[in-house]
């Protein structure tokens, strides 16, 4: 009976000191590093709650940046998206992280950034293939001139299928040595020479 006791003393000492850290996997080192610089490398595994507070409140910074920099919208918009990411700041100075707090102002910062964020609260279910369409305020629309589509051909030559018809090194040769970093000859150039990977990309 003392030694169920104990085992249980044991369990719950433990239970109680995993909460205070958080597990970072490999994978999420080099998201975290591709976002906020080397700074970030060898993060995984075992970390203190807060030292991911802190990580959680430069991510939050790096949103709020972005979509400064980026997003050209309607006030409405501006005003929703900036009312998600005081969300979650709010989020990073709770003495205790709570998931919710901080995952549920990302998910809303993303259906903004989509359109518009649904209200489907007088819904009992929600079905429809119009339920996910999100253009009823605006539409979401990626254009690229030619030095944009000359990049993402020489990131996605990095990342299967594509590194599989051609490698970075080549292209990245070609772009320089015979179009003397000309996005306009480089881009007719590889319409010509991968014409179906450019229709797959583009």
């Amino acid at each position: 009976m003392c030694g169920q006791k104990i085992m249980k003393y044991s369990s719950s000492k433990e239970s109680n000191k995993s909460q205070n850290y958080v597990d970072i996997d490999i994978w999420a080192e080099v998201f975290l590093m591709r976002l906020l610089g080397k700074p970030m490398m060898y993060k995984h595994g075992k970390r203190l709650i807060k030292t991911w507070k802190k990580i959680l409140s430069k991510l939050t910074n790096s949103i709020e940046r972005a979509i400064e920099k980026n997003v050209e919208s309607d006030g409405l918009h501006k005003l929703r998206l900036r009312n998600y990411t005081e969300q979650l700041k709010r989020a990073c100075k709770q003495k205790d992280i709570n998931p919710p707090d901080t995952i549920l102002p990302l998910i809303g910062i993303i259906f903004e950034l989509l359109g518009g964020m649904p209200n489907y609260s007088d819904r009992p279910r929600i079905n429809r293939k119009s339920d996910y369409e999100l253009y009823h305020l605006r539409s979401i629309e990626f254009r690229q001139n030619s030095y944009q589509k000359m990049r993402t051909i020489l990131e996605a030559s990095r990342q299967k299928p594509f590194y599989e018809q051609h490698h970075y090194d080549d292209l990245f040769d070609v772009y320089i040595t015979k179009f003397n970093g000309n996005s306009d000859g480089f881009i007719r150039w590889y319409k010509k020479n991968y014409p179906q990977v450019y229709l797959e990309l583009f």
